[in-house]
């Protein structure tokens, strides 16, 4: 009866120690991730904007329950992410999964919320069939709604997240300024629909996503609650007035970066020349060089050549050099560790030999150790020149730098002119970031490159000095090519490949014959 009563005590203990340990774990959230980078647990910046959130956060998850199976991982993965993000939120967060496939109220609540079912093709049961499902999220805060209408995948799932609490529970969302060349166009702008000469749509709205945007000319001062200010380049001189603007706003403690050509080159023409502007000669007071030269690599993008065979015109693919596929980064800064590929059209090389006493330069981006140049007057870009060609044996020179941050103390270009009295004369802590090439974020450039358009991101991430976000995007976007090998080498995992399996097949053969042959003595011995 004792034994019994011992029993029972120990089960009541052992079921009290059951709740107490699910209560704790409800505020207390620990997750051992082992995967590379830790892509399956919440990063230290997205744990510290969930403590951060001040009021309380609703996310409803409208998603169907009828997803297709390649889909159900994308609503276990989320479900498991915001159950990180309401352990860490210390109860402002909370979350709840709705299916408005069978109720009508919900699905106009789904509507309202900028939600829409999208189609899917499903075969189940050897059966073919059009569903309508539901896959995004809504976040609810105080009298503000954000919303992300589709979640296929669960790439990036976690930046967009962060991003869109970090968007919602602030107070207000840095300006970033973005100056272009606007040249005229005939084309006709219909109602509600971009503008088609508008060449950096892609990138205007990813950064709009994050911060508030605003387009410049510089034809009189940039607002002071700019931060950073994104110079899409010119192909020709800033007036004195756009210039000035440009140097005050250095001075005044705005960040810039530029995306500017040194020569303007043009693959349809197949010609080339050095870009006369007033932009350089800032550039060169500043201790900014861009050589007068285009960088070739052996890593590179291919374009197609027309050619004739016979009577049929037939499109050739070549690899051409001045279109650089870029893997070979700063991994010491935030910005580029962990992107990996990016592409660059008729790029020019920094000239880090020029930068002045008090300042600093960090490169970020490099071509490949298979290098060239072309330099200035004689700017030779014909494709012919590289057809059926071995571009190692071409490109013998180390790498060269296309992209790098400028910081330190700038003096004003405008320092002690009589006209210009009011000129701010320096800034201690002055930073430009420049890449070697305007085309990098043209939506018929580079803008079509994933890691393009991360890289401006994060560069425009740090320059605003919102770098948390940085770290969560970077984790997801490492792209790990597998090694080229040389024709030596490639012969000799060939010919292993033949003749590896035949040697291991002859050796063990060999020892089974041999195993036979002692068994066949010692019963010729054991029988004698």
């Amino acid at each position: 009866m004792k034994n019994n009563k011992t029993v029972f005590i120990n089960i009541i203990i052992f079921i009290a120690i059951l709740i107490f340990v699910n209560l704790v774990s409800i505020s207390v959230f620990t997750r051992i991730d082992l995967s590379k980078g830790h892509i399956y647990s919440l990063s230290k910046s997205s744990k510290l904007t969930a403590k951060n959130i001040e009021d309380r956060l609703v996310i409803k998850a409208y998603f169907s329950k009828n997803l297709p199976g390649e889909f159900a991982d994308s609503r276990r993965y989320l479900e498991d992410l915001l159950s990180e993000y309401q352990a860490y939120s210390r109860g402002k967060l909370r979350f709840e999964f709705i299916d408005p496939s069978d109720e009508e109220h919900l699905k106009e609540e789904a509507k309202k919320n900028q939600i829409f079912p999208v189609s899917l093709r499903v075969i189940e049961n050897d059966k073919f069939e059009v569903r309508e499902v539901y896959m995004g999220l809504v976040f609810l805060y105080q009298d503000k709604t954000e919303s992300i209408p589709l979640v296929q995948n669960t790439r990036g799932l976690e930046y967009d997240i962060t991003r869109t609490i970090k968007k919602i529970t602030a107070q207000g969302l840095k300006k970033i300024a973005f100056f272009q060349v606007l040249e005229e166009q005939n084309i006709p702008v219909m109602p509600n629909r971009p503008d088609p000469s508008d060449i950096y749509t892609t990138v205007r709205q990813l950064l709009s996503e994050s911060y508030e945007l605003s387009v410049v000319d510089l034809t009189s001062e940039i607002d002071k609650s700019v931060s950073v200010l994104v110079f899409a380049g010119i192909k020709d001189t800033l007036s004195d007035e756009q210039l000035y603007n440009l140097d005050q706003f250095i001075m005044s403690e705005g960040r810039v970066l530029f995306f500017q050509d040194r020569i303007n080159a043009d693959i349809q023409t197949q010609t080339a020349n050095p870009i006369v502007s007033n932009l350089f000669d800032l550039f060169r007071h500043y201790g900014i060089q861009i050589k007068q030269n285009l960088i070739t690599d052996a890593y590179c993008g291919q374009v197609q050549v027309q050619r004739m065979q016979g009577i049929f015109r037939i499109a050739t693919p070549v690899y051409y050099p001045f279109f650089p596929v870029i893997n070979n980064v700063n991994k010491e800064n935030l910005i580029v560790k962990n992107l990996d590929q990016m592409q660059l059209i008729f790029a020019s090389e920094i000239d880090t030999s020029r930068v002045k006493e008090n300042q600093k330069f960090e490169p970020l981006l490099f071509t490949s150790q298979n290098s060239g140049e072309v330099k200035a007057p004689r700017l030779d870009i014909s494709v012919s020149q590289y057809m059926n060609k071995n571009l190692r044996r071409m490109f013998i020179d180390d790498h060269k730098t296309v992209a790098g941050i400028y910081s330190g103390t700038f003096e004003s270009y405008y320092r002690d002119k009589e006209d210009y009295p009011d000129a701010i004369p320096e800034n201690p802590e002055a930073r430009i970031l420049i890449v070697t090439d305007s085309d990098f974020i043209q939506d018929i450039g580079g803008a079509g490159v994933k890691g393009n358009l991360d890289f401006v991101l994060n560069a425009v991430d740090y320059m605003a000095s919102e770098g948390s976000l940085i770290e969560i995007r970077s984790r997801e976007t490492e792209f790990k090519p597998l090694k080229e090998l040389s024709n030596t080498s490639r012969n000799f995992v060939k010919w292993l490949n033949i003749l590896l399996p035949s040697i291991l097949l002859i050796i063990v053969g060999i020892f089974i014959y041999r195993k036979e042959l002692r068994r066949r003595r010692f019963l010729g011995e054991l029988y004698e």
